[in-house]
């Protein structure tokens, strides 16, 4: 045991009391009067656009709670913290008691409550300007809903800066009745947006046009498809949308509900996106794309263990790629009754080509009208080319090609292909060269190429998406190094035995759950709520999580000994944790509480 000096102590000490006497708190309540001091729930403020007015005295370092409640129509303009040295200030909503609501799950069909959160409310969506932060730093708004408004949150800076927000645990619902949307930024850097539920705007979800912010845990709706007076609809066009660079979409969901006027673009990076990245993201019904990267300057962008599913909508596109976008990658992700799983298209706004060298690893396109579609919309004869499509698995097509455009120098590397009706439809012809694929159970001849095999895959169960290999496939050690990603579908090391394998998945003879050792007694808590700890070293980089059934559930590389379950529901679970230096595999039993 450290002892720290009395002269220490008392510095300290009297550091922490300057702190804590620097911060004021607030309150803010629905029976409150602005002429109040606000320093207590009894003398609360009644609005929020007063404290957040530069005639308020609330200042740097301060915090701002908000009961819950129902405050109609404010236009809230935060003029507080005009230099980035200022500390940070919070605006908190809470229910009963101040610090009462730290997150918040959000469900698809909730309605605005304002006995649970601070509701801002103007019930008609032409008016309400909502939430501006526009050439502030530091301010944190949590725990609050937006509701039939014009206007949601704006970040709008003049110039680019680093404006460091937090935004925390919001509903945004029905917001604008032109083009609206509900969470925008521009200009603005290093913004932390987490928990967000969305349903409904006119325009887009979320508009992010800056560099290195992280948005997580959100979800974004729309369900309506009404005509405005102008001639317009209210259906969303964009769900999220990136524009800048070194951005973090994560954990996020985006779904069109029904056959909307509004085609949708998913989860889209425009203008002159680089270096940005989503991971596990899941996108439904969205015929503009699912995931979609868009103009020249897009480039060396990834999308990471994200899936696209098909829905009433009998257009959708999985994965698009359009207006020259190049050089971005798809690793491990999914197409699921889509109409085209990757799909390139030109309407003439930015280049006069679709796209070159964007890569596809691991991924699964299934159940596709067509598996690739070259789309003649809109300018039909500019090319995209040179796609790699690498350990990859296309099952249940009706075409492997729609080739309404010309295409060149593209390639199909350790892919297996299974169970499509026809090769290709359309005027042009595919240029693809083949190696090392499995094409099995077609409706066309094994193409020409090197070491291509027309033999069972022997997948452990395909009709239900699990496309690992069993043992004895012959597409174990069967493929090629040349170009082949060095971890499979689900993070493991290729390759795991004498040689690649074909396929999204590397073969590991431990792969059956009933083959492995159950341990429980070095995990804690267990049950948990949240997270587990383990014992072991730093060695144990992967986790995988399977049902008790062993139904793969999600995987994740590790950097502590710590594992966030907070996401599952309750239950019994499988946690594998694999020591990728050691080849070793340790597997738990979890019960989430």
């Amino acid at each position: 045991m450290k002892i720290i000096s009395k002269t220490i102590l008392t510095i300290i000490t009297t550091l922490l009391i300057t702190a804590i006497q620097a911060q004021t708190i607030y309150y803010i309540s629905t029976n409150g009067n602005d002429s109040n001091d606000g320093l207590s729930q009894v003398t609360t403020w009644r609005t929020l656009s007063y404290a957040v007015s530069d005639s308020s005295p609330v200042s740097s370092g301060d915090t701002v709670y908000i009961k819950a409640g129902d405050y109609g129509k404010e236009d809230i303009f935060i003029d507080k913290n005009y230099s980035p040295e200022d500390a940070r200030i919070s605006f908190i909503g809470y229910q009963n008691v101040p610090g009462d609501i730290d997150s918040i799950s959000f469900n698809y069909g909730d309605k605005v409550n304002p006995n649970l959160m601070p509701l801002f409310n103007p019930k008609d969506r032409t008016i309400g300007e909502g939430i501006n932060l526009s050439d502030i730093y530091s301010i944190t708004i949590k725990n609050i809903q937006l509701a039939n408004c014009l206007g949601g949150i704006s970040i709008w800076n003049t110039t680019s800066i680093n404006s460091n927000h937090i935004l925390e645990n919001i509903f945004l619902k029905d917001i604008g009745w032109d083009y609206s949307t509900a969470i925008s930024i521009k200009e603005g850097n290093n913004n932390t947006i987490r928990n967000i539920l969305i349903v409904n705007t006119t325009g887009a979800g979320m508009d992010i046009w800056g560099d290195n912010n992280q948005i997580s845990n959100c979800n974004v709706y729309s369900n309506e498809s009404q005509q405005i007076p102008d001639g317009t609809y209210t259906s969303m066009d964009y769900y999220i949308v990136l524009k800048g660079n070194n951005n973090t979409v994560s954990n996020c969901y985006a779904e069109r509900d029904g056959d909307l006027e509004d085609v949708g673009h998913g989860f889209e990076i425009k203008e002159s996106g680089e270096n940005n990245l989503f991971e596990n993201c899941t996108v439904k019904n969205m015929i503009a794309g699912c995931f979609s990267v868009r103009w020249a300057a897009v480039q060396n962008n990834e999308f990471r263990n994200c899936k696209a599913i098909g829905g009433v909508s009998t257009d959708v596109s999985a994965f698009m790629i359009r207006e020259g976008a190049s050089h971005n990658t798809f690793n491990s992700c999914i197409s699921e009754n889509c109409q085209a799983g990757i799909r390139f298209l030109l309407a003439g706004e930015d280049a006069d080509f679709c796209g070159t060298n964007n890569k596809f690893n691991n991924c699964i396109i299934k159940n596709a009208e067509w598996a690739i579609d070259f789309n003649p919309y809109y300018y039909n004869s500019a090319p995209a080319d040179s796609t790699s499509i690498v350990n990859c698995v296309i099952y249940n097509a009706n075409y492997l090609y729609n080739c309404e455009r010309p295409n060149k120098n593209n390639t199909l590397v350790n892919t297996i292909i299974d169970n499509v009706t026809n090769f290709a439809t359309g005027s042009n012809t595919p240029n693809f060269t083949y190696q090392y694929c499995d094409f099995y159970t077609n409706g066309f001849a094994l193409p020409s190429g090197q070491g291509n095999i027309d033999s069972n895959p022997i997948f452990t169960d395909e009709i239900n998406g699990d496309f690992h290999l069993k043992t004895g496939s012959p597409c174990i050690d069967s493929g090629t190094s040349n170009n082949a990603p060095t971890t499979d579908f689900e993070g493991t090391l290729r390759p795991q035995g004498n040689g690649f394998d074909i396929g999204a998945y590397e073969y590991l003879s431990t792969n059956t759950i009933n083959e492995k050792i159950i341990w429980e007694s070095d995990i804690f808590p267990n049950p948990t709520k949240d997270v587990i700890c383990f014992s072991g070293n730093n060695n144990y980089l992967k986790y995988q999580v399977f049902s008790i059934q062993g139904k793969f559930i999600k995987t994740a590389s590790l950097k502590t000994n710590r594992i966030d379950l907070s996401d599952l529901k309750q239950g019994v679970y499988l946690v594998e944790i694999n020591d990728l230096k050691s080849k070793n595999t340790k597997t738990f039993k979890v019960i989430k509480e």
